[in-house]
């Protein structure tokens, strides 16, 4: 019997959601140090930033080693590795895939880190892979003097850095940024490029921000020339609050019209304890955070990631109905030696719960439904990937897309009677709409 035509609301209550501390860690490091003298990664792997393409989750991270074995001090850098459940990885032979600047002036003489990368379906095919990330020169020294750079690549492996790096660093004594820059997270919307990242106050001049991390917003349109936003988008909490000291780290995902935050925080700097929070916004500017921060915590005493629970990059898994976090675990402040310590990344997912109602209120519902033949679906956002199930949750298929078109059409003639549900995923993964329809 035919249904009557219903377009089911996508609303996530991500407060509720993420305030529930129902994140499921996975009990080890699913990207691990080596512990190897003078392998690249010999100290700790940090800093993951994941992406998602069809089935292949892409990972870069951190890695902390030497150089060769007469380097006299450890260097940070950055590689790559590819998984299918985002536990298993397998890294690059050749890590690392993104090395020191070479000449003692390059501003990432001395380590690249903290990256954040997506894939760009509307570049040139060589620079498909866009990656910007922290540089630092003070070589050996205990200095912060991040900059951010800029790089391209045709696959995610070969980068070819900007010639004019850096392309954004720290501003003047009188700024709220005046000490160096870091952890950004890009993420592109149409044409626009809009970026969030670290920026200490470390000039004490009667400032708000004074002594604190906060976190910053910047746009672009060809992602090297930025417009900062005046002032910092989210600082650290009152006094005695968990994040009072510093809000940094942030890991941003956009859908159903909202930015979601997922960011490092920690109550004072003699006790690194980093912790990941939440915060929501509808305009990548003015940000609530969640009265239940944090919602992922350090661990119990002998676990691995009993120090640090930081660094989060944070990806939406449509077909297990769930959020996916991998983040930078440690379990320790001291370290004497090679051995006996964690400083790994890890992983921890937790369920999305959805309400969704029946209604008939939208303006723009796809047509006809019922459905003889071809869906037409109109879409406010482009879409990367359109994803077809049955009631009871299981997939039917998936359609790459990435295109702008403001119209979808969706071939049915192949299915069978019956009711099904679609969503349409960003390039983040992230679903932004769905509909329900009747097939027959």
């Amino acid at each position: 019997m035919l249904r009557t035509i219903f377009l089911i609301s996508f609303i996530v209550n991500l407060i509720n959601v993420f305030g529930q501390e129902n994140w499921d860690k996975h009990l080890s490091p699913v990207v691990e140090r080596s512990a190897v003298f003078p392998n690249w990664k010999g100290l700790a792997t940090a800093d993951a930033c994941v992406i998602r393409q069809n089935d292949t989750l892409k990972m870069w991270y951190v890695g902390s080693g030497w150089l060769n074995a007469s380097d006299d001090c450890p260097h940070v850098r950055i590689g790559y590795a590819w998984s299918l459940n985002g536990i298993d990885w397998n890294e690059f032979e050749e890590n690392p895939v993104l090395d020191l600047g070479s000449d003692s002036t390059d501003f990432d003489f001395d380590g690249t880190e903290t990256p954040t990368v997506i894939y760009d379906q509307a570049a040139p095919v060589n620079e498909r892979y866009k990656m910007w990330y922290a540089g630092r020169n003070s070589r050996c020294m205990p200095i912060n003097d991040h900059k951010l750079g800029y790089a391209t690549s045709p696959n995610g492996i070969e980068w070819t850095k900007y010639e004019g790096n850096p392309v954004f660093q720290a501003g003047p004594a009188e700024s709220w940024f005046n000490s160096f820059v870091s952890s950004p997270c890009v993420v592109k919307i149409g044409d626009n490029y809009q970026m969030w990242f670290t920026a200490p106050d470390l000039i004490l001049n009667g400032q708000p921000t004074d002594g604190h991390g906060n976190i910053g917003y910047a746009t672009s349109i060809d992602g090297i020339n930025w417009e900062l936003f005046d002032e910092p988008v989210l600082i650290a909490g009152a006094e005695d609050n968990w994040d009072s000291a510093s809000c940094a780290e942030p890991s941003v995902v956009y859908f159903d019209n909202h930015y979601y935050m997922f960011y490092s925080a920690l109550d004072q700097w003699e006790i690194e304890n980093f912790q990941v929070g939440f915060a929501k916004s509808t305009d990548g500017i003015n940000w609530t955070k969640s009265a239940l921060n944090p919602v992922l915590t350090i661990g119990e005493s002998g676990t691995w990631d009993y120090y640090w629970a930081s660094h989060p990059t944070v990806l939406y898994n449509s077909t297990e109905g769930r959020f996916e976090m991998w983040y930078t675990g440690r379990d320790t402040d001291t370290i004497e030696s090679l051995d006996g310590y964690f400083w790994d990344i890890g992983f921890a997912s937790t369920p999305v719960l959805l309400n969704i109602n029946e209604s008939n209120i939208h303006e723009n519902l796809p047509y006809p439904n019922p459905c003889p033949d071809f869906l037409t679906i109109p879409v406010s956002a482009p879409v990367d990937r359109i994803m077809i199930q049955n009631l009871t949750g299981s997939m039917v298929k998936e359609l790459n897309y990435s295109n702008y078109d403001t119209h979808i059409v969706v071939d049915l003639t192949e299915f069978s009677q019956g009711e099904y549900l679609i969503s349409l995923l960003n390039w983040s993964g992230m679903p932004f709409q769905q509909i329900k329809i009747v097939r027959h």
